[in-house]
């Protein structure tokens, strides 16, 4: 079993899968290289894509198109997927290209690379996530048996079918306020401001219950917890609603409990949006911007109408 960030971390860390001992590969001149800190390639997107571009099947697949997760009840990944990297990516994070950081307060222009993001010698934290993303002195801890949960860890060694079961949606459960680490960049979304009633907020909040505010007609908590009706998908073939969002479970003491549907649970930002991306607009999980039969299938599972 593999603990901490899962991968690229312990037992799991190989440094030959990023570098060279002398700036040769068997006995081979580097073509292009050497390179900086004796890497593979020559930049950190070009590395880590050489092994999760789909290429590498024990690995898992973050660049579109994607499809080692199709034989899973989800038939995705939980993060989602990354497009060409060096092009502007309208469907989720964009690898490779200076853009200004949405939802920002200080308007920052940045070039993600999986770096931003990842720990590349790994962490204590779930996916080896950063502790502090937007470098402000923070430190966001997101830890596996704690913060979420997980019911199949990958193999060490690597297989297809491990990693097709540790990194597809349905193995991972939420409980604590991922969207902390979101909003670290994102800052705008820092707080719930408060709108003039009787709305609550000026913008959707994360982190509230579905219950937070008993008698008030605005969310269905009971046709949440059903799962079925307006919003939700009969199966992944079906044409209209959608798979069930992700959520918090802020009582789950296990993998079990993480996935429970509750009238306590609570919206984060990973119920509404890929972290990688999606083939929606915004990486959202529905078609809100497209339009189309669901167009508001999110909006559904957790709203009357």
């Amino acid at each position: 079993m593999v603990w901490g960030g899962q991968w690229h971390i312990g037992t799991s860390l190989n440094c030959d899968d990023c570098h060279l001992q002398h700036a040769s590969k068997q006995g081979q001149s580097l073509p292009g290289g050497p390179y900086t800190y004796l890497l593979l390639k020559d930049n950190i997107n070009d590395l880590c894509l050489s092994c999760h571009d789909g290429t590498n099947a024990t690995a898992p697949d973050v660049q579109a198109p994607v499809d080692m997760y199709s034989s899973t009840s989800s038939q995705e990944s939980a993060a989602g997927y990354f497009e060409t990297v060096g092009i502007d990516n309208p469907h989720g994070h964009t690898l490779g290209v200076n853009v200004l950081v949405p939802l920002q307060n200080e308007g920052n222009s940045v070039t993600l690379t999986c770096a931003s993001c990842h720990a590349v010698h790994g962490n204590s934290n779930y996916r080896n996530l950063l502790y502090d993303p937007a470098s402000v002195g923070a430190t966001i801890t997101l830890e596996e048996g704690l913060d979420v949960f997980t019911q199949n860890n990958p193999a060490n060694p690597p297989t297809v079918s491990g990693s097709i079961q540790a990194y597809e949606r349905d193995n991972v459960g939420y409980k604590n306020d991922f969207s902390q680490w979101c909003v670290s960049c994102h800052n705008q979304l820092a707080t719930n401001s408060s709108s003039t009633p009787p709305a609550h907020f000026n913008a959707h909040p994360n982190n509230v219950a579905l219950n937070e505010f008993v008698g008030d007609y605005h969310t269905d908590p009971a046709h949440w917890t059903l799962g079925t009706g307006e919003g939700f998908a009969v199966d992944t073939s079906s044409t209209t609603g959608i798979p069930r969002v992700p959520f918090l479970a802020p009582t789950a003491s296990d993998y079990t409990t993480s996935k429970i549907a509750q009238s306590s649970n609570k919206v984060f930002c990973g119920s509404c949006h890929k972290a990688h991306g999606k083939d929606n607009n915004k990486s959202l999980l529905w078609p809100f911007l497209e339009g189309g039969n669901n167009f508001i299938a999110g909006c559904q599972q957790c709203h009357y109408k």
